[in-house]
């Protein structure tokens, strides 16, 4: 009896000291990780968490953290991606939920988003990121008032909620009441003059009033607290591309892809600017990407039909330029063209110019020369 309990003690002995080393470590790297991410220093924060992760994957608060800081990047991909994971260990985790649901609003899964939310709501009815993700999703499905509503629930018992004032503020921009929407921004930047997501609110709101010098200085000031800040990045891009500066458009669009390759706003602007330039292959390229990371987005669908419908309209016009030709050569250089457009792989592989129409074509053609 006495031996079997000095060896229980030597195994407590043994293994309290690997634990509180465990402990210990995990509690540095915390720490660490939380003093990168004040001083912005992104990576090196994930390098920390990283740390915990190799050790034990199943951290949920690791993945949430390194979840959070994604989100802060703007990588939201990777964001939903960590959540993800940690929802699988503790599916009713409230910050992994919250962090989902952000995760799925800024990649336009609204409804999906709405479910997430739903889901802290159901477990804390007044949640403060619940409310206000909730308030952002029907915010993007035009639901304003109901949008406001729950903002105002949030700012009725924190008045100085700033995420609630800056969810109001985009409300009210997005329904033109930019005073009041400013108004609200400027109230953020009292409380937190480096405030980034009131700026760049702004920055947005004076892009929308054709603003341009006001929106340059705002997203300078983003750029001056984060150089690498994408949503500043984005809105230089579309002033530039604005104003007709298509080079300068396409390397801020660059920037953003550098540092995450799946953003849909620069995808999708980059692809708008390739078409400015005339190069319509690079421009399909990156619609085609952009649709390859949300396989629904209508603005990028568009813009690749429109592409598509020029490049066709473009060879169209080739072929009525030669029926106004009566000559026999016209006849020939007509068939050649209309060989050439079969041959096209890349217009088969878009567009597939029907056999009948190419042969509808040639008949009225041939009925033209017969006249």
């Amino acid at each position: 009896m006495i031996r079997t309990y000095f060896l229980l003690l030597f195994f407590i002995g043994f293994f309290i000291p690997i634990t509180y080393a465990q402990t210990t470590d995990d509690s540095l790297l915390f720490q660490n990780a939380q003093n990168f991410l004040n001083d912005k220093h992104y990576e090196n924060a994930i390098i920390e968490l990283n740390k915990i992760l190799d050790v034990d994957p199943d951290n949920v608060k690791a993945l949430n953290e390194k979840g959070n800081i994604r989100l802060i990047q703007g990588k939201y991909v990777k964001a939903l991606q960590n959540f993800e994971k940690s929802l699988q260990f503790e599916p009713l985790n409230i910050v992994a939920l919250n962090g989902y649901g952000t995760s799925q609003y800024f990649l336009d899964q609204y409804d999906d988003a709405l479910d997430s939310f739903n889901a802290v709501l159901r477990i804390d009815r007044i949640n403060t990121d619940a409310l206000i993700g909730s308030g952002n999703v029907l915010l993007k499905k035009q639901q304003y008032d109901d949008a406001i509503l729950f903002f105002n629930i949030v700012l009725e018992k924190e008045s100085k909620n700033i995420s609630a004032l800056i969810a109001k503020a985009n409300a009210l921009s997005n329904i033109n009441q930019y005073d009041d929407a400013i108004d609200l921004f400027d109230t953020v930047i009292k409380f937190d003059l480096d405030n980034i997501e009131a700026l760049n609110g702004k920055g947005r709101i004076y892009l929308e009033l054709k603003e341009y010098p006001l929106a340059r200085d705002v997203f300078n000031d983003v750029l001056e607290i984060d150089m690498n800040n994408i949503d500043a990045i984005l809105g230089m891009a579309e002033l530039n591309f604005l104003e007709d500066k298509n080079i300068k458009a396409e390397q801020l669009y660059d920037k953003v892809l550098s540092i995450d390759p799946d953003n849909l706003e620069a995808l999708i602007g980059k692809a708008n600017v390739l078409e400015n330039l005339g190069r319509s292959d690079d421009a399909l390229r990156y619609y085609d990407e952009a649709l390859e990371v949300d396989p629904d987005n209508l603005e990028a669908s568009n813009g690749r039909d429109s592409v598509l419908e020029h490049e066709v309209s473009a060879s169209l016009d080739l072929i009525l330029i030669i029926t106004i030709i009566g000559s026999v050569t016209s006849v020939f250089s007509f068939i050649i063209v209309m060989i050439k457009i079969k041959e096209n792989k890349k217009l088969q592989e878009r567009v597939l110019i029907a056999d009948e129409q190419i042969e509808d074509l040639v008949d009225k053609f041939m009925k033209r020369q017969q006249k």
